[in-house]
């Protein structure tokens, strides 16, 4: 079976795990790193290019358990044996990675490992404008890689606008979930609607209620996500603080990424949250999951110490380059239902 590695969003690797293992995939992981992944897949590699939550993929040519100390080492190892790449014709380069970051070699030693590129395959080199590339990785776990990039995700943040979401991030925080095809999920501050449309096209739910208190969001979401005919998926401009329409314990879960107070006039944020932990504690029924994104953590965390809800996991990420926490929530249990929970298990 055929080997891969490919980089994902730091800090969600069990959920990377999980949809590889428990999803159409099926593939199997053999190591987890803090983004990166290292697994085998039998089906066509074609899929795994159109795997949303998954960015730059390899074919993996050769693993490292136990790292060279330098990359001239790894290129030596690597010219003792005979390579078989994927992409097999058009043109190539090759790169070196320590710790996520391009490193220069001496030019005898990337001249060698061009060489043995093209002694194994019939690509031809290409420094500048590559079709793909072939890569020595060392990682700071002290494991290293060889292997040739199939696919590399664009960066989207330069179309995206302040704020929104990138969908393969919206995809993991709406992974974080445990999520079933019957219920009832809402995300109040649905902003431009990563959320919503993770929801609705990977997640296949029930009913989906996508809400924001600026109307013309919500008019230029109805354009776009109601031309495409999405069953279940409900659209208002609403108060996320207030939500009158909302039935008391009518939602399963509550997924959403509210304001950071960065790009939102906001004077007490701390407030904010516990304002708005309040109305999602009326609305959510007693096992529902609150899934929130915030860079504001500490404060966040102080909203929470007084609220329903308790964070029984929390991810440490990054958005944009900037620091951030996904914080996964349960309501509180009394101490009548934490005994019942204990006598049931």
């Amino acid at each position: 079976m055929a080997e891969y590695i490919s980089t994902f969003i730091t800090g969600f690797g069990e959920e990377v795990r999980r949809a590889l293992e428990e999803g159409p995939l099926h593939a199997q992981v053999l190591r987890l790193y803090d983004g990166l992944v290292h697994y085998r897949y039998e089906g066509d590699w074609h899929r795994l290019t159109h795997t949303l939550y998954l960015n730059n993929t390899f074919s993996l040519l050769q693993f490292f358990p136990e790292a060279p100390s330098t990359f001239e080492k790894m290129v030596a190892a690597t010219c003792q044996r005979r390579h078989r790449f994927l992409l097999d014709t058009g043109s190539y380069r090759v790169r070196f990675s320590r710790a996520n970051q391009f490193a220069k070699v001496e030019r005898s030693f990337s001249l060698q490992a061009e060489r043995h590129v093209a002694g194994c395959s019939r690509l031809r080199l290409d420094r500048v404008n590559p079709q793909t590339e072939v890569w020595y990785i060392l990682r700071s776990e002290g494991v290293g890689f060889y292997g040739q990039l199939l696919h590399k995700r664009e960066a989207t943040e330069k179309n995206l606008q302040a704020g929104e979401l990138r969908p393969e991030f919206a995809y993991l925080l709406c992974s974080c979930a445990r999520l079933t095809p019957r219920m009832r999920v809402c995300d109040p501050f649905c902003g431009y609607g990563a959320i919503p449309r993770q929801l609705l096209e990977s997640f296949h739910l029930r009913e989906v209620l996508a809400f924001d208190n600026d109307p013309q969001k919500i008019e230029r979401l109805k354009k776009s996500m109601l031309a495409k005919k999405h069953r279940g998926l409900l659209l208002k401009t609403a108060d996320a603080l207030a939500l009158s329409g909302t039935a008391d314990g009518s939602l399963d879960a509550v997924i959403t990424d509210p304001p950071w107070g960065y790009y939102e006039q906001i004077t007490d944020i701390t407030g904010f949250y516990r304002q708005m932990l309040r109305e999602l504690d009326r609305v959510l029924g007693p096992q529902g999951q609150l899934i929130l994104l915030s860079a504001r953590k500490a404060e966040y965390m102080q909203a929470l110490e007084s609220s329903a809800f308790q964070c029984t996991r929390r991810i440490d990420t990054l958005v944009n380059g900037k620091k951030a926490g996904v914080f996964c929530c349960e309501k509180r249990k009394t101490a009548d239902e934490a005994e019942e929970r204990e006598n049931v298990r």
